[in-house]
């Protein structure tokens, strides 16, 4: 058992909550942990921490009422102790993961965060199912087999592997059909036919920053439904045809300078389809592109509960919440097999050349719904080129003036995308900037590779 010392250290968090007293209500915390990952609720200390400590008629009637309430409302036992700490006496309940759902009065609730809630609808169902250790796509389908297709995951395959499918065998082997030929929700998903009518994904090109920018709010939209290969390739299709992948000429080689890293694309979109709650019927995938930024959303959270936005990213630990349709989609090779997808993203944006800390891109959860956002890696230089170049129209700018211009707009700009912006020689640029820098008008801030300049 841990000492409190160490359970301060932690503060509240997914396994502690700490209580000045006992209020039976409290049983729902208790139901919260055994149906998550477990946990310790201290009775005794307050919100910060700090031990105020029970008297001792008090303590010797929790931890007898304790245990007896718990085994009552639960059928289980917990590890109740009396524990001591500057001479005040606190208790400490500690509540193992249970194996089966429990719930109190009917009512199931979970810890996820530092938050209890109460889970109904489709997070119950998905819950109990999770709880028989099964998932929801091996889960057998009433929609026969002599009903449906798989000519595009025929294709698909043979194109990422170049071996023919045996289509029967293979069905079974990847666990989309059982042995029996009743079809598992995931062979419907990836059939050619639209047989669950929730998996389907909205895209939207809009017109700004934001949804309601302007009396003319989208620029681009559709709707997509069909099988899981169909919504991949048609979903890319439409960021594709939305976003930019522009380059320059650089001495002797070609730099690409794409709006989004196409692989951190790709790796999200796979996540979105095959990590989703099938179980909200009335859901959808969505995907929204602003001027500098894509948010793809998905239905569910992350699957253990757990809140994204406070992990370390490069460490999240793989647990699926479909586990066949992330196998089938990473035999295609449209996605990481091993847990490393979201590393693979970030991945995707240090590698590019127009890559900055605050371009980082942000995984969060509502608990509810899981939202990648990606930014536009050229709005910043788009955004600079334009004002700069309308303000040198408008007032005749010398290259001297729209130099400090462009800089004042975006200071990690580089002497190459200043010559393409203003249309100069790069040597000419050189002896420009050198003239500034000389004359102490611009000044380097940080190292030659990522710093930026300071115009004073």
């Amino acid at each position: 058992m841990r000492g409190i010392d160490a359970i301060i250290e932690e503060s509240e968090s997914q396994v502690v909550e700490w209580k000045e007293s006992w209020q039976d209500k409290y049983l729902e915390w208790i139901c919260g942990y055994a149906n998550a990952q477990g946990g310790t609720l201290c009775i005794g200390i307050d919100d910060n921490g700090n031990v105020l400590g029970l008297d001792s008629k008090t303590v010797k009637k929790l931890l007898e009422d304790i245990p007896n309430k718990i085994t009552a409302a639960f059928g289980m036992t917990c590890d109740v102790n009396l524990q001591t700490k500057d001479k005040k006496k606190y208790i400490q309940i500690e509540v193992k993961k249970s194996k089966l759902p429990m719930n109190l009065h009917g009512r199931y609730f979970y810890r996820t965060g530092s938050v209890k809630k109460e889970i109904t609808g489709f997070e119950l169902t998905e819950f109990i199912i999770k709880s028989t250790g099964t998932s929801y796509d091996a889960m057998a389908s009433d929609i026969p087999r002599e009903k449906l297709t798989f000519e595009s995951f025929r294709k698909r395959y043979l194109k990422a592997t170049r071996l023919p499918l045996a289509l029967d065998d293979d069905l079974v082997s990847f666990r989309l059909m059982q042995e029996d030929g009743q079809m598992t929700n995931a062979g419907i998903l990836f059939a050619d036919q639209w047989n669950i009518h929730h998996s389907r994904v909205f895209c939207t090109r809009w017109n700004g920053l934001e949804k309601a920018n302007s009396a003319q709010d989208a620029l681009d939209d559709a709707e997509y439904t069909g099988g899981l290969l169909e919504l991949y390739d048609n979903t890319m299709s439409f960021i594709k045809n939305n976003t930019k992948k522009g380059w320059r000429k650089d001495k002797d080689k070609r730099v690409e300078l794409p709006d989004y890293p196409e692989r951190a694309i790709e790796e999200g979109l796979a996540n979105a389809l095959i990590h989703r709650s099938y179980l909200q019927t009335g859901a959808h995938s969505q995907v929204d592109i602003y001027d500098d930024r894509l948010v793809i959303t998905n239905p569910g959270g992350m699957f253990d509960g757990s809140e994204v936005q406070l992990l370390d990213i490069r460490h999240v630990p793989s647990k699926l919440r479909n586990p066949i349709l992330a196998d089938v989609f990473g035999r295609m090779r449209l996605m990481e097999r091993r847990g490393s997808g979201f590393k693979k993203i970030l991945d995707a944006y240090e590698a590019e050349e127009r890559y900055k800390e605050e371009l980082k891109p942000v995984f969060y959860t509502d608990g509810y719904n899981f939202f990648l956002t990606l930014w536009n890696l050229n709005f910043a230089f788009d955004k600079a080129q334009n004002k700069a170049q309308n303000k040198a129209q408008k007032s005749m700018l010398t290259d001297r003036e729209h130099i400090l211009l462009l800089l004042k707009e975006n200071p990690s700009l580089t002497q190459v995308e200043l010559s393409e912006m203003m249309d100069r020689s790069r040597r000419t640029v050189q002896m420009l900037m050198k003239d500034l820098h000389d004359e102490g008008v611009i000044e380097r801030i940080g190292s030659k590779k990522k710093g930026s300049w300071l115009v004073k």
